[in-house]
């Protein structure tokens, strides 16, 4: 098939296109190690009789010619897509907004490669006013695509303490992170509108004393959202996930379909789970989605994202209305009871068995990178990473046929057992549904004036929060005697293990005083 060189000119090493196939083919299905292969390869050859003139030679000049081809077969792939799109009918100009971007329907043919994603809506949902963006309020209860999102703190870059200097050049090919100047610009955007409310020119809803309402726009009492926030990590901005430190990339958040297929990822440089990462996925997604197209959103604290959508305004409203949001089936649980009746994907009318779930599985696959991320220049980092979603993209769509017999086969028996469980309850449909829209009626309402009870709670929760400093006292304490008692073995575990320590005890007694601070003398007696 022919040689590839490891230098455009003057090469003093060719490689087979075979074993650079061969090599590609390895390194995306286990983690990529060039420096092992080439020393296996010439362990190999001195027991053959050939040497290597001078010391890693060959791990320089192979990974040279391995990294240039990998960008070679890359570049080709996207010029055949790009003819082939070529050759395509075009759309009329007045049709062009009405279907998914290019991108969108390359990503996934499932989600947005048909051009009649519309049949599926009922008759009196198809009435749209003459401005796209508005949107008739019975559209609501439908969505047209489901995606899903969430962050992974596993996938850090270290930073080079020694300063050292190595050729760490972009690599020309078409990437899933969304720009740098993007995420930007919606960290200054969120900036703004949270700046904004604070103003008081933005409408913020403040509940008085102890009374409990539900918010413009929300479908659960502030009280329940208050619960959620505190349930969830990744709905505090100011807790440290990865340490800013010892890492200069921190982790990745990442956007998928319901077919578990990469729409964009995000490159996290923060120490927490920052606000406009989302923003800036969800920004990107919409400006390539027709102006009618309506989503659902699924994201482990879905209903704070709403909440703070409806709150500070991000986005316009004529968008809102075209998002629905719910919560990641496994960390659902997590949520209060009647967060979990809105925004559960299984009680929600719409989201069919979709689980958002599919970012989890997609660090799955992904584990075994973790290590040599680590280790990585920024821009080798993510062309390892585009790499990789290309082989998961190859790998899903030759078993898309596949996915949907089984996912099919698998929505008949589960109808065809509701279907004779409510057969043999006896009870007419029409009467369930009014039941259930009763239920969620009365366990959604505002918690009625319960102020002694209330006062007790948070008596009862100061003095958890004491006993949690406590704790985190006595951890870092006992870190720092090891450290003092030349009792550490790995000083970057170390490092890491007493500053997650500091920070839980920072927030930990922060928390604390804040609640103390809202007590009354009285009250403050009886602690």
């Amino acid at each position: 098939m022919g040689l590839f060189p490891c230098a455009p000119v003057a090469p003093s090493l060719a490689v087979d296109l075979r074993v650079l196939q061969f090599v590609k083919t390895l390194f995306v299905r286990q983690t990529p190690n060039v420096t092992a292969w080439c020393e296996a390869v010439e362990v190999f050859l001195a027991g053959c009789g050939y040497t290597f003139a001078g010391k890693d030679n060959l791990r320089r000049q192979f990974n040279n010619a391995y990294h240039w081809y990998c960008v070679l077969v890359i570049q080709n792939d996207d010029h055949v897509s790009a003819m082939i799109s070529v050759a395509r009918p075009t759309a009329r100009p007045q049709e062009e907004h009405k279907q998914p971007s290019d991108y969108l329907r390359a990503r996934c043919p499932l989600c947005f490669g048909g051009n009649d994603w519309r049949q599926a809506r009922s008759p009196d949902q198809l009435c749209i006013e003459q401005s796209p963006c508005i949107i008739v309020a019975n559209m609501a209860s439908r969505v047209d695509c489901i995606i899903c999102m969430d962050a992974c703190f596993t996938k850090k870059r270290s930073k080079n303490p020694c300063g050292a200097e190595g050729d760490d050049p972009p690599n020309p090919i078409t990437s899933f992170f969304v720009p740098t100047e993007v995420v930007d610009k919606m960290e200054s955007l969120a900036e703004q509108c949270c700046t904004r409310g604070h103003n008081g020119t933005g409408r913020v809803v403040v509940p008085d004393g102890n009374d409990d309402l539900v918010e413009e726009g929300m479908h659960v009492p502030v009280s329940v959202l208050d619960g959620c926030g505190q349930s969830f990590i990744a709905a505090d901005e100011r807790w440290k996930k990865a340490s800013t430190q010892f890492f200069a990339d921190t982790g990745l958040m990442a956007l998928l379909c319901r077919h578990d297929r990469v729409l964009w990822l995000v490159n996290l440089t923060s120490a927490g789970e920052k606000q406009h990462y989302v923003l800036a996925l969800l920004k990107q997604f919409i400006t390539h989605i027709p102006n009618d197209m309506r989503v659902g959103f699924l994201y482990d604290i879905g209903c704070q994202i709403e909440h703070s959508w409806c709150k500070w305004k991000f986005f316009d409203d004529s968008i809102l209305l075209r998002f629905q949001f719910g919560v990641s089936v496994f960390h659902a649980y997590g949520h209060q009871w009647p967060c979990q009746i809105i925004y559960h994907p299984r009680k929600r009318e719409g989201f069919g068995l979709s689980d958002g779930e599919g970012c989890e599985r997609l660090w799955s696959a992904l584990k075994p990178l973790i290590s040599l991320l680590r280790v990585s220049g920024y821009h080798q980092r993510l062309f390892v990473l585009n790499m990789q979603v290309r082989h998961l993209d190859t790998k899903s769509l030759t078993g898309f046929a596949l996915w949907l017999s089984r996912r099919w086969a698998s929505c008949r028996a589960q109808k065809r057992g509701v279907d004779r469980g409510l057969r043999d309850c006896g009870c007419d449909v029409g009467q369930l549904r009014a039941q259930w829209v009763a239920q969620v009626e009365h366990q959604t309402r505002p918690s009625p004036r319960q102020s002694k009870n209330k006062v007790d709670k948070e008596i009862r929760m100061i003095l958890e929060l004491e006993q949690l400093v406590k704790a985190r006292a006595a951890t870092i304490s006992a870190l720092e005697i090891c450290f003092v008692a030349n009792r550490i073995t790995d000083f970057a575990c170390f490092e890491l293990d007493i500053a997650d320590a500091r920070a839980q005890y920072d927030k930990l007694s922060d928390m604390l005083l804040r609640r103390r601070a809202a007590l009354g003398v009285s009250v403050t007696a009886r602690l």
